[in-house]
């Protein structure tokens, strides 16, 4: 681990975790956009909770990498909170260097969850379109060991790394915590990783599931029905090709400065852009998904008839009973 300390020779504590003003104001604007997007995930979590019908297995990445976006949040929360409350020196390194690897390293590894976990679910969406196959039943096992190999391979890459000493910790005075790399090869080996290689896939697999939805229809030009299962895979496409494009532009710079070692504002910046595509996941998945579209439709059906029947209730006339009508008639008839 390399701590450097500010050149400013009344500093004497190289274990400080306080931040003073300067940090605190650049990072209220993703404390905001963290707080919203705690609010944003609650809604759509609560969805989960009460309503069966989104509770599918063939959802199970898209919860994954909505998990992660949540672990993303309890992080930043915590490292702020520690951060601003903090106003001594550190006595005790372990909880410094605790909160300086999960600080500097927890980050690249969630964002490489993510971009796995998509390319996964890209992948079992390209099966089902091209081949007709529920994946989600047919290979059960295949995706066990698709999600351990998801999550415990980046995280032993990014721990040898550390171990044999490839990538090293620096905390620079009034600073975030950062990883640096001791040589070029080892950033080439992560942008590789976590970067050029993840998102080549996923391209080449949108590509092919673009190729076959076309040449599907193309074949069917001269068919007036189009089938069911065509708009389904036209739909899928379309909504995963949508939320990658903006995924794409938001997350990117994040893991890209991240490899590079690049600090100060830019960090700050490329960080706000990585939590607003925290904040906007759920809100995409929720309207691109037509199981989403389906529940708001029945709960505001159900609403709209609970309302009409509270109308009813308070201006519903005064209807005579057909046996009182009946004695009415009987007295006209007898006078």
């Amino acid at each position: 681990m390399n701590l450097l300390s500010s050149k400013n020779s009344n500093i004497s504590c190289l274990l400080d975790i306080s931040w003073n003003r300067c940090p605190i104001n650049s990072h209220h604007p993703i404390r905001i956009v963290c707080i919203i997007a705690c609010i944003m995930h609650g809604i759509f979590w609560l969805q989960l909770v009460f309503c069966s019908s989104v509770r599918q297995t063939s959802m199970q990445w898209i919860y994954a990498y909505l998990i992660t976006d949540i672990v993303l949040l309890f992080r930043f929360f915590l490292i702020y909170i520690v951060h601003t409350t903090s106003t001594d020196c550190a006595s005790n390194i372990a909880w410094f260097l605790f909160i300086c690897y999960f600080e500097a390293a927890v980050d690249n590894y969630l964002n490489l969850l993510e971009v796995y976990i998509l390319l996964a679910l890209n992948i079992c969406r390209y099966i089902q379109i091209v081949y007709n196959r529920n994946v989600y039943q047919v290979h059960v096992k295949l995706l066990i060991l698709t999600h351990f190999g998801i999550y415990v391979i980046p995280f032993l890459i990014l721990s040898v790394q550390f171990i044999i000493g490839w990538a090293q910790l620096q905390k620079l005075h009034d600073e975030l915590c950062s990883v640096t790399y001791v040589t070029i090869y080892i950033q080439i080996f992560n942008i590789i990783i976590a970067f050029i290689l993840p998102i080549f896939l996923h391209i080449t697999i949108i590509c092919l599931s673009i190729r076959h939805v076309h040449l599907v229809s193309t074949l069917q030009q001269g068919r007036h029905h189009v089938s069911a299962r065509e708009k389904y895979n036209r739909s899928l496409v379309i909504q995963f090709l949508v939320f990658y494009i903006i995924w794409l532009i938001l997350w990117s710079p994040n893991i890209i400065a991240y490899q590079l070692s690049i600090s100060g504002n830019v960090t700050c910046i490329v960080r706000l852009l990585n939590f607003i595509e925290i904040l906007l996941d759920p809100i995409i998945i929720a309207a691109l998904d037509v199981r989403f579209w389906k529940l708001w439709r029945n709960c505001w059906l159900s609403l709209k008839i609970k309302y009409t029947r509270h109308l009813h209730r308070q201006v519903r006339p005064v209807i005579v009973p057909h046996t009182i009508q009946r004695l009415v008639r009987q007295n006209e008839t007898t006078l």
